[in-house]
């Protein structure tokens, strides 16, 4: 199934933005209804491409959903203008993801928000720190390099998004996060790896997957410094978790067998969703 094929089984919906009526809460379309959770969550997370996520209060006034208080934050920050158009894909649980298009019909990346990553030497030293973490996860994976272990399907096609993604809806520690107040910023669970001959697949390390209590959706948005692809969850024979499509992600990046790849698990209440990469470049 080609990624735009997954796209269209995800929920959505479209609104014209008029600052009349949507400016300080927008309503949800009543037909919408049966894909949202009943009762309503009290909260949704609003995730625009340019790599924010603004909370908003989520409520049902006469059987209409709204989204309300953060929702005006959210308007001013997208510097959004009457006539515009803005897509919502849902991702079943708590999240939207919200695209922008301007008057000229075309998709437009706005409310960037800005990282500072931290210098090559602090880098080194965080490698060394989790290098028991990357020894735990080189075993997991050389232990299932023999094909009949896996018992996933056929691999999944993934595509690039069209917006470049600097950016997510949570930010580690290891960046200083510019702007936007109302950015999440929390500790999310990470491991590290290398390349492997056997690149198709990403193993997720068991002590990981356990110490945090992790659970994943069927796939997972794999984010680095030229944009989004995804992959399709597959199973291993002895139960571990592993994602498809990351031999894209290895040759996107022309990774070499020095490098490490520092691989942050974004999650909504202990389910990844998002997988953030940043790759550190070996000697030699």
């Amino acid at each position: 199934m080609s990624d735009s094929e997954e796209d269209v089984d995800l929920p959505r919906f479209f609104k014209v933005f008029l600052s009349e009526t949507a400016s300080e809460s927008m309503a949800i379309p009543m037909s919408f209804n049966e894909h949202l959770e009943d009762p309503l969550p009290q909260t949704a997370k609003l995730q625009g491409i340019g790599g924010g996520v603004w909370t908003v209060s989520f409520k049902k006034i006469r059987d209409c959903a709204y989204f309300t208080s953060g929702w005006s934050k959210f308007a001013e920050d997208h510097e959004l203008k009457d006539g515009e158009f803005l897509t919502f894909v849902y991702d079943g649980s708590h999240t939207f993801e919200v695209s922008v298009f301007g008057r000229s019909g075309c998709k437009e990346i706005r409310a960037e928000v800005e990282t500072v990553e931290l210098s090559d030497a602090n880098s080194d030293k965080e490698e060394e720190e989790d290098s028991s973490v990357v020894a735990d996860s080189n075993e997991e994976e050389d232990e299932g390099d023999d094909d009949s272990s896996f018992i996933a399907g056929e691999d999944d096609e993934v595509s690039q998004s069209l917006s470049h993604v600097d950016s997510d809806d949570t930010v580690s520690n290891a960046e200083v996060v510019a702007g936007f107040s109302n950015l999440e910023v929390e500790s999310n669970p990470c491991f590290t790896t290398t390349l492997k001959n056997r690149i198709y697949e990403l193993l997720i390390p068991a002590n990981v997957v356990k110490e945090h209590g992790l659970t994943f959706c069927d796939r997972v948005k794999y984010i680095d410094g030229e944009g989004i692809m995804h992959g399709a969850k597959g199973k291993w024979s002895d139960d571990r978790i592993c994602f498809k499509g990351w031999d894209r992600i290895c040759r996107r990046n022309r990774l070499k067998e020095r490098d490490t790849v520092h691989c942050e698990m974004l999650h909504i209440r202990k389910k990844v969703h998002t997988i953030k990469i940043t790759v550190t470049r070996g000697l030699g």
